[in-house]
């Protein structure tokens, strides 16, 4: 299962038995043939009650179709839209504003994103998106990593005219992702990769394991598997001849700034690392925490955010022992099934209680990212944003500024307008993503760049 956005959101809430709203404009995109299409499901309820709604792919006509058939069912839906073959099923997720699901046309499949937006913008205006021609050079590469089994492909940019160049490693967030780093038609690892590469560093970036043409296994896969991939970029990146020896870091985000800790702590060959939203806090706690900063901004009160972060604690604290899977899948049941007042749980709750079985997520939450930054001798940037309801930043800084670590040259940002994908944010919801036409903080680039100078002299 795709892990899209988040390090992870599992918001697992069955106490709430009333009917959810699905009322408003609900955009998302599909990657059709490498073309991002927007599309956008408008829905509402009529004079009798019943659901009804139209739906609209505004890049390919001005057409609207309506939706036949739509059955909803607590916080989950499923839609058809006969006229063209066009399956959409999904939930609501904590935030009544996001519906995770996935879409089905013929034989073309996709897991699908889609938030809630009145804006009459597309959402989709890039306005730092960039394109060739570059003013530097470009090269598709491919490395192997024997120890993870996995054969990664990524793009490796570098400045004109000869000699060698500091280089950083870039490294995405949870879930599977591609060399950009792309999310609702932002991309900005190719921003940041095209920022660096101007000024003077070369830029490695990849496919994650099981995207784009990088291959290896997925579903097994941890974030310690992940790491072992990230170690393998920065021993290729070591080889080239356009990078100077001694000016190699890692620049990771969210997950993947766990992940540039875990390499910087046992290959001798990352000089420096730049955390962005990195959590510092162990798995668990922050899933908790995560789990109530979107509560908060969904609009849920105080007693029900408690509720929740008390259930989760439960959940994970079952998820912590070391049982067989089926026994820790039993354990879970009963639990949901006191959470849900007694009610045996339906297939919906089932499908969304299984991620939590997975090898990755039972890992992330035991892991302890002080474990590695104890063990960090070489400078650390570390950024954050006020509006990031994923690595909240007060509690993560706090967390950071705590620790005695190996190393005194550590640099801390707090952004305070800024949300998780380091744009300019209003709230910090999931939605906002979506709408943002800005992809990466121009200000935060030109703060990492300074530092990133500094550092390489």
């Amino acid at each position: 299962m795709k892990k899209i956005l988040y390090l992870f959101l599992i918001c697992l809430h069955f106490s709430c038995a009333d009917a959810q709203s699905f009322d408003g404009s609900w955009k998302g995109e599909v990657s059709v043939s490498g073309q991002k299409l927007l599309l956008v499901f408008n829905l509402q309820k009529d004079s009798a009650n019943n659901w009804v709604g139209t739906f609209e792919s505004p890049m390919q006509t001005s057409l609207k179709f309506p939706v036949d058939m739509i059955k909803t069912n607590k916080d989950s839906i499923s839609m058809e839209v006969k006229a063209i073959g066009l399956f959409y099923r999904g939930y609501l997720d904590r935030d009544k504003d996001v519906m995770k699901g996935a879409m089905k046309q013929g034989s073309f499949e996709s897991a699908m994103i889609l938030v809630r937006s009145e804006s009459e913008h597309s959402g989709l205006s890039r306005k730092q998106d960039v394109s060739p021609p570059y003013d530097y050079i470009e090269q598709e590469i491919s490395f192997q990593n024997v120890k993870g089994s996995a054969s990664l492909v990524g793009t490796l940019t570098y400045p004109k005219g000869g000699g060698s160049f500091p280089a950083v490693v870039l490294v995405n967030g949870s879930g599977q992702q591609n060399r950009d780093s792309e999310v609702f038609g932002h991309r900005p690892f190719k921003i940041l990769a095209d920022h660096l590469t101007k000024k003077g560093f070369a830029v490695l970036r990849y496919d994650d394991r099981g995207i784009g043409k990088s291959k290896g296994e997925v579903n097994l896969a941890t974030t310690i598997d992940f790491a072992s991939d990230a170690n393998a970029a920065v021993d290729f990146l070591s080889k080239q001849q356009m990078v100077k020896t001694g000016k190699i870091g890692v620049i990771g985000h969210s997950e993947g700034a766990l992940i540039a800790e875990m390499v910087a702590a046992e290959n001798s060959k990352v000089n420096y690392i730049a955390l962005l939203s990195g959590p510092v806090l162990k798995g668990d706690s922050l899933l908790i925490l995560q789990s109530y900063a979107l509560g908060k901004v969904a609009g849920l009160s105080e007693p029900a955010l408690e509720l929740n972060k008390a259930n989760n604690r439960k959940l994970y604290d079952i998820l912590l022992r070391d049982e067989p899977p089926k026994i820790l899948s039993e354990l879970l049941e009963e639990e949901l099934i006191r959470q849900n007042n007694g009610n045996v749980l339906t297939s919906d709750m089932r499908i969304k209680l299984s991620p939590m079985l997975m090898p990755w997520f039972k890992t992330f939450l035991r892991i302890d990212p002080s474990y590695y930054l104890k063990q960090v001798n070489v400078p650390i940037f570390a950024s954050f944003g006020g509006k990031d309801i994923q690595v909240p930043a007060n509690e993560n800084i706090y967390a950071l500024q705590r620790l005695r670590l190996k190393t005194t040259d550590v640099t801390i940002k707090d952004y305070p307008n800024l949300n998780h994908l380091f744009q300019n944010a209003q709230t910090g919801k999931i939605e906002e993503y979506f709408e943002n036409s800005e992809s990466f903080n121009e200000q935060l680039m030109d703060d990492l760049t300074k530092w990133l100078k500094l550092k390489t002299k």
